[in-house]
C-alpha cells in the first residue's frame, strides 16, 4: 500500500505539461473553482480525458464505506499465553488496529507534517498543494505529489477492498486520470463523514510502512520493538519518512537515506505554519542516530514453540472444519483471512513444555524414526499437549505432516497399535462375565486353523476365520510363557496368544464394538471413520491408529468409563468483540464404571510387575497404562492414565515396508541392542512427560473395583517371567504400507506385520 516509486508517464515536458494542467481542468472544475487563467490550450486526446474523468466524477455514490481492515489472528494457550499470531500475507494482513488513545500524538504530528501541512485547513483536495505539485513537478513529476490524506487514505482503502485480486489492485494503485478523479470524490466524501481526527487514526492504522508492517502499532513494533503509545518524536518522524517511499526510505536497507528524510520530518514539525516542536528541539533530534531496535514478523504456526506449531496448526484445521464458523469452507477461510481474530485454545504450556522436552531427550529430530505424544484430560476430550520429534519444516529433521493425528488434520493414516489394543478384548471379556481369573492355555505358538471368529461387519453378522489364503498364520510369544495364564498375568506380560484365545471366547463383534464407543475408528480422530477391521490380530493392535484416538480412548478408561470427542477451541472471538462457539465437551457414558476399574486394576500390574516395570513410576502416583510393539519394533507405544490425565505416546517407523525393523539402532543419544519394545523408548517417554505435567498437582489414587475375582493376581503364574521388553510376534504378514498422505509421504495400512502380524 505504498506510494508508487516512479510515476513517469512517458509523456515529453510538453506533454506531461499538457497531462498535468489537464488533470488540474478537471479538478478545478469539479471543485466549482475553474480559474480561467490557468487554462491553457491542451489537445484533444486530454480534453476528452477530462471530459471522461468528469463524468466518472458525476457517477460516483457520494459515501464511502471504511472496510474492515485484514489484521493479525492470536492463537492462545488455556493460560492466555500466545502460541502464534497469523495473518494472510495475500491480505497484507500483519497489522494490529488500535484505537486513537493509544496512539503517541508525535505519529499523527509527523504524518501531517511530511505528508499534508494544510491537512486541517482543507477539504478533502487540497487544491493549493495539487497546483503546487504539478507546476513545480511537471517536467517529470509524479500525481501523487500533491496527494492529501484523505486522498492517500482512499487509495489505501481501495487496495484493501482489491484483497488478492491481482487486477483490482493494480486499478487501485494505476496513474491514471479516472483513478485519480475517483480519489478525489471519495476524499471529499470521507472529509465530509469523518472529524480529522478520525481520518488520522483510520489512515495511520491502514499505511503501509514498509518490511510487511501495515498500520502504526506493527511497524511501531517491526522497527522499534515499541508500540505506537511508545512512540517518541524521533521515531514517529522515521516512520513518517518511510511511508512515502517504504523501499527508498526503508531504514535496514538504506539508512542514510532514511535518515535524511527523517531529518527532513523533523525540520517539517518545526515549521512556523505547524510548530509541533521547536526548532532547537528539532536541531536535538536531528542529531540523534536511527535509533532501529528491530522485531522480525512472526507469522504462522511454523513460529510457535516446538511442537506447538503442529497443534497451533490442529486448532487451524479444527476451525476450518467448524460451521460455527463458517456455512461454507470458503466463508470460513475468509474469516480465518481476514484475521482480528483471538483463538484460546485447550493447549496447558506446563504439560506441553514437559511433553516436548520428554521426548525430545530421547529421540532427536534427525533420528530415523519419529515420536509423538498426546495427552487429554479425562471426562472432558481437551486435548492439553501435543508433541513429536520431528520440527515443523521441510529441511533435515523436519516435516510438515502431524504425527498425532488424521489426515484431515493434516496427519497421518495412523500407526499399527500393537498390544496396546488388548484392552478393548479384555473389556469384552468382562462384560461377558469371563473371570479375571480364569486360565487359557496360553501355548508359546498357536495354529488354531479350525477355529471361525464371530464378527458383525457392515452390520452384518458373520464369521472370519483364523486362517485366510494359504499363508499360515501361527503366532507366538517371545517370552517363556507356554501354558495356561489368567487375564491379569495376560495383560501385565502381554501375553499374545492368550489374548488370541481369549478374542476366540468374545468374538471380533465386541471389542469392535466397544473400541468404536471410545472413540477408536480408521482414518479418524472423532470416531467418525471407517469401521475397525475385523480380524484374528484384532486383539494385537493390526489396524491403524493415532495418538489422538489413544489418547481418547484411555481417557475414557481414566474417567470410568465416560468417552469424550476430542477438541481444542475453547473461544473464538473477533475484532469487534463478538464471541463465536467454541467447541463444547462432547461426552457419552460408553462403559460401566466397575468394569473399568477392574481394567484399570490389572493395567497396574503392567507398570509394577509387568512389560514396563521399572519404566513407568511416576513419582509413586496411581498409574495404569499398557506397552504396545509391532513385530520388529516398527511401532512401538505405551498408553496410559492417572485419574487426572492420560497420554499416549507412538515411538516408530513414519514410513514402514517389509524389510523396516527398529532394532539395533541408535535413537537419540542411546544405541538399543536388539529389538526396541514399547517398554524400552515410549514407556520412558511417558513417564517423562507425566512426570512433569502432574509436578505440584496433588496424587489421586485409582478406584479399587468389586465383585471381580482377582486371585489368581500371583506374578508367578503361568511359565512366563516378567521382561522389560514384552513379546515380540514370529510371524509376518503380506501386507505392506502403500497408502500415500497429502505430503508426499507414505504411511501405509498394512506395516511389516500385515493383517495376521504378531503384534503385542
Amino acid at each position: 500500500m505504498a506510494k508508487s516509486e516512479g510515476d513517469y508517464s512517458g509523456l515529453g515536458g510538453i506533454g506531461r505539461l499538457a497531462a498535468h494542467l489537464g488533470t488540474f481542468v478537471v479538478i478545478s472544475s469539479l471543485a466549482g473553482l475553474l480559474i480561467a487563467g490557468l487554462v491553457l490550450p491542451v489537445s484533444a486526446t486530454v480534453g476528452l480525458a477530462a471530459k471522461s474523468a468528469s463524468d466518472n466524477f458525476e457517477s460516483l455514490p457520494d459515501d464511502f464505506q471504511t472496510p474492515t481492515l485484514p489484521q493479525r489472528s492470536t492463537i492462545l494457550a488455556a493460560d492466555g499465553s500466545v502460541i502464534a499470531t497469523t495473518w494472510s500475507e495475500d491480505l497484507h494482513g500483519n497489522r494490529v488496529v488500535v484505537p486513537w488513545s493509544q496512539i503517541s500524538s508525535a505519529m499523527p504530528e509527523a504524518i501531517v507534517s511530511i505528508e499534508d501541512q494544510r491537512f486541517y485547513q482543507h477539504g478533502g483536495i487540497d487544491l493549493k498543494g495539487t497546483l503546487r505539485a504539478l507546476v513545480n513537478d511537471s517536467s517529470g513529476g509524479s500525481l501523487q505529489g500533491g496527494s492529501s490524506i484523505a486522498q492517500q487514505y482512499v487509495k489505501n482503502v481501495l487496495e484493501v477492498e482489491a484483497g488478492a485480486n491481482t487486477a483490482a489492485q493494480q486499478s487501485a494503485i494505476a496513474d491514471t486520470l479516472s483513478r485519480k478523479i475517483t480519489e478525489l470524490k471519495y476524499a471529499i466524501a470521507v472529509e465530509q463523514q469523518m472529524s480529522k481526527q478520525e481520518l488520522l487514526d483510520r489512515y495511520l492504522n491502514i499505511v503501509y510502512f514498509g518490511n510487511d508492517a501495515y498500520g502504526v502499532e506493527t511497524a511501531a513494533e517491526r522497527y522499534f520493538s515499541t508500540t505506537s503509545a511508545k512512540l517518541t518524536v524521533t521515531q514517529a518522524a522515521l516512520l513518517a519518512a518511510i511511508v512515502n517511499s517504504p523501499t527508498m526510505y526503508d531504514p535496514f536497507l538504506h539508512p542514510k537515506e532514511a535518515l535524511a528524510r527523517r531529518n527532513i520530518v523533523i525540520a517539517d514539525m518545526a515549521s512556523p505554519s505547524l510548530h509541533y516542536i521547536t526548532a532547537a528541539q528539532a536541531a536535538a533530534y536531528e542529531k540523534m542516530p536511527l535509533g532501529l531496535k528491530p522485531t522480525t514478523p512472526q507469522d504462522g504456526c511454523i513460529t510457535a514453540k516446538a511442537s506447538a506449531a503442529f497443534f497451533c496448526n490442529y486448532v487451524y484445521e479444527t476451525f476450518m472444519q467448524s460451521s460455527a464458523y463458517g456455512a461454507t469452507t470458503a466463508a470460513r477461510k475468509a474469516m480465518w483471512n481476514e484475521g482480528g481474530l483471538t483463538i484460546t485454545t485447550t493447549l496447558d504450556p506446563k504439560n506441553e513444555t514437559s511433553a516436548d522436552s520428554a521426548i525430545g531427550s530421547r529421540v532427536y529430530a534427525t533420528d530415523k524414526v519419529g515420536s509423538a505424544l498426546v495427552e487429554v484430560t479425562p471426562g472432558t476430550g481437551a486435548i492439553v499437549a501435543m508433541a513429536q520429534s520431528k520440527r515443523m519444516g521441510s529441511g533435515s529433521g523436519e516435516t510438515y505432516l502431524n504425527l498425532t493425528t488424521d489426515t484431515s488434520h493434516n496427519g497421518t493414516t495412523g500407526f499399527q497399535a500393537g498390544s496396546s489394543f488388548k484392552i478393548f478384548v479384555g473389556l469384552a471379556a468382562l462384560e461377558q462375565g469371563i473371570s479375571p481369573s480364569s486360565q487359557i492355555d496360553a501355548l508359546h505358538q498357536i495354529d488354531d486353523t479350525s477355529v471361525n471368529f464371530a464378527s458383525c461387519q457392515n452390520g452384518v453378522n458373520s464369521t472370519v476365520p483364523w486362517q485366510e489364503g494359504s499363508t499360515p498364520y501361527t503366532p507366538s510369544n517371545d517370552d517363556s510363557t507356554n501354558g495356561p495364564v489368567d487375564m491379569i498375568y495376560g495383560f501385565a506380560m502381554s501375553v499374545n496368544t492368550y489374548f488370541l484365545r481369549l478374542e476366540e471366547k468374545t468374538g471380533l463383534c465386541q471389542p469392535a464394538t466397544i473400541a468404536a464407543s471410545m472413540g477408536v475408528t480408521q482414518d479418524n480422530d472423532s470416531g467418525n471413520g471407517k469401521a475397525l477391521l475385523q480380524i484374528p490380530s484384532f486383539t494385537l493392535g493390526t489396524n491403524n491408529i493415532t495418538p489422538v484416538e489413544m489418547a481418547e480412548a484411555y481417557a475414557t478408561l481414566a474417567s470410568g468409563g465416560t468417552y469424550c470427542k476430542p477438541y481444542a477451541i475453547t473461544g473464538v472471538t473477533d475484532s469487534s468483540g463478538k464471541q463465536y462457539a467454541a467447541q463444547s465437551k462432547q461426552c457419552t457414558k460408553v462403559l460401566d464404571t466397575n468394569t473399568v476399574n477392574e481394567l484399570t486394576y490389572m493395567l497396574q500390574g503392567v507398570v509394577k510387575w509387568g512389560t514396563a516395570a521399572g519404566a513407568v513410576t511416576l513419582d509413586g502416583r496411581d498409574v495404569a497404562g499398557k506397552t504396545g510393539t509391532t513385530d520388529g519394533g516398527v511401532a512401538t507405544w505405551f498408553d496410559g492414565y492417572t485419574p487426572q490425565l492420560a497420554t499416549a505416546v507412538w515411538t516408530g517407523y513414519i514410513n514402514w515396508n517389509t524389510t523396516t525393523k527398529m532394532e539395533n539402532i541408535k535413537i537419540g543419544p542411546k544405541y538399543f541392542s536388539g529389538q526396541v519394545f514399547g517398554a524400552s523408548i515410549s514407556a520412558p517417554i511417558f513417564n517423562d512427560a507425566m512426570t512433569g505435567a502432574l509436578s505440584g498437582v496433588a496424587a489421586e489414587s485409582f478406584t479399587a473395583p468389586t465383585g471381580f475375582d482377582n486371585s489368581g493376581s500371583s506374578q508367578n503364574q503361568g511359565t512366563g517371567t516378567s521382561t522389560t521388553g514384552g513379546a515380540t510376534g514370529a510371524t509376518t504378514g503380506g501386507t505392506t504400507g502403500g497408502t500415500t498422505n497429502g505430503n508426499g509421504n507414505q504411511n501405509g495400512n498394512g506395516g511389516s506385520t500385515g493383517l495376521f502380524g504378531g503384534i503385542f
